[in-house]
């Protein structure tokens, strides 16, 4: 009688830790398989700082586990935007890194000053709508990117049209 008590309380515990496992859900972003456009304003800083009106482009991949951002655009702000500064090395792979975090492995960027090219994490904002209608966005303070002849800085929010949601 004992042997089989525990021989059911072994098959209770890992039917439980089974069911734990299958229930557990990835990180997704939603919508899958759809364009985007990421937008706003951008300060870049390496020998010098620049504000720049960025926009970028892209598609969330079929399963919704990750996205590319396909091209992108510089213009003013500052005038050195789009003319002697510009983003580079497209495409730019987002992959989900747990919760809300995304990673920006590729993004690159070319001056006549030098350039910059390398990985940013970063967290992802859902939309919201209370208390106020916010639009989902990411956002960097001062986030590092290696580059020559020194590091590049970014800071600022792009916000995404449409609205994507990335489900931790």
């Amino acid at each position: 009688m004992l042997k089989s008590a525990s021989v059911l309380a072994a098959a209770v515990l890992a039917a439980a830790g089974f069911a734990g496992v299958g229930s557990a859900q990835a990180q997704t972003i939603s919508p899958a398989n759809t364009g985007f456009t990421l937008s706003g304003t951008l300060q870049l800083s390496q020998s010098t700082t620049v504000n720049c009106a960025v926009s970028l482009s892209g598609t969330t991949n079929l399963g919704g586990t990750g996205a590319s951002i396909t091209s992108g655009s510089f213009a003013p702000g500052d005038w050195q935007c789009g003319w002697l500064v510009s983003p580079s090395s497209f495409p730019w792979a987002v992959t989900l890194t747990g919760g809300t975090g995304i990673s920006i492995s590729g993004i690159g960027a070319n001056s006549i000053l030098g350039n910059c090219s390398g990985v940013v994490a970063t967290t992802w904002t859902n939309p919201t709508t209370t208390p106020t209608v916010q639009p989902s966005s990411v956002s960097f303070s001062n986030h590092s990117i290696p580059g020559s002849p020194s590091t590049c800085y970014i800071t600022g929010t792009l916000v995404s049209s449409p609205n994507l949601t990335v489900t931790p």
